[in-house]
């Protein structure tokens, strides 16, 4: 439990369970910056007042804030890992309409114009 000098003064515990929620249903680079905005804004930008109060990890906390301030995204190697199958194995016909060198540039110029809000 917080003691009730560590708890954000402006949020009840059902606001915090509001904020909790959103956060557990973004996927893997969003969260970190969500989070850290609302430790800049409810939590005095204390990573560790943010752990205790939303049970989020410090780390990806601070992850959160490094991508804001460098606008440089870190992109884990969670798909690497993944047991989803890869867009080939999905979409054979994909690679039959368009060669694989077509798709890369396709999505690298998608991707290239992603900016941190």
């Amino acid at each position: 439990m917080l003691d009730p000098a560590e708890e954000p003064k402006s949020l009840t515990r059902s606001q915090i369970e509001d904020l909790r929620l959103p956060a557990s249903k973004m996927n893997g680079v969003e969260r970190p910056g969500f989070q850290a905005e609302m430790k800049l804004k409810y939590c005095q930008g204390r990573a560790r007042l943010a752990q205790t109060v939303f049970g989020w990890g410090r780390e990806n906390i601070d992850l959160g804030l490094a991508e804001k301030r460098t606008r440089i995204i870190c992109v884990g190697l969670q798909s690497a890992f993944s047991t989803a199958k890869p867009c080939q194995e999905k979409q054979p016909l994909l690679l039959w309409h368009y060669p694989w060198d077509k798709l890369q540039n396709l999505i690298l110029n998608k991707t290239q114009h992603l900016k941190l809000p």
